[in-house]
């Protein structure tokens, strides 16, 4: 009797390797003989078998359920994605065409120069480029200038004396020993006075629209 309960002992705990195959073909005929005899243990192996039935139905659900889930996040972020990309379409087009409505109506007038004599400059002579920007009605909104040829100890010093002139040079700035900054002397004017203006009071190289 000692025997048959450690034989069941043995055959329960290889039970749930037995209903998964694991075991081996010398073992599972052992198995088979035991069950074969004993009924306590019979009745362990149909009640996994019955759970076994059980659980894959409830896995079923479960990846159905898991499934209808992922659809649908999958549907809701390419819906997300869709609305996101074309809002981002949207604002792109609406300030790139802005901004080349903005552009195409402006002009510009670009005039390169030479100021002779200068005893700042490397040679005695400054260069430097100016560009106007007028509006639709020809309007000058601003001018850009850009000199160059300063003696390397000068920079600095035609830098500070810009600078002081707030109320005439803005954005003034000093790079690889040339001068950038905007004058509003001509703002206002047309795009014909400023050209007149420039051609009598400086030495032009070239003058063009650009």
């Amino acid at each position: 009797m000692k025997q048959d309960k450690q034989d069941c002992k043995i055959v329960q705990d290889l039970l749930p390797n037995y209903i998964e195959n694991l075991t081996y073909d010398e073992t599972n005929e052992y198995i088979r003989n035991h069950i074969a005899k004993c009924p306590k243990c019979a009745k362990v192996l149909n009640n996994m078998d019955a759970e076994i039935e059980i659980e894959p139905l409830n896995q079923d659900k479960e990846i159905k359920y898991l499934k209808g889930i992922r659809k649908r996040v999958k549907r809701t972020i390419a819906v997300v994605s869709l609305v996101i990309i074309i809002t981002a379409s949207c604002i792109i087009g609406y300030f790139y065409n802005k901004s080349k409505i903005q552009v195409n109506n402006y002009t510009f007038l670009r005039a390169s120069y030479i100021k002779k004599n200068q005893e700042d400059a490397i040679d005695g002579n400054l260069y430097g480029t100016m560009i106007a920007v007028f509006d639709e009605n020809k309007i000058c909104k601003s001018v850009r200038v850009v000199e160059e040829g300063y003696k390397s100890e000068n920079v600095q010093k035609q830098y500070n004396l810009i600078n002081e002139f707030i109320d005439c040079y803005t954005n003034v700035m000093s790079i690889d020993n040339k001068l950038h900054y905007n004058t509003n002397y001509w703002n206002g004017q047309t795009k014909e006075r400023i050209q007149n203006d420039w051609t009598e009071n400086y030495i032009i190289i070239k003058l063009d629209e650009i």
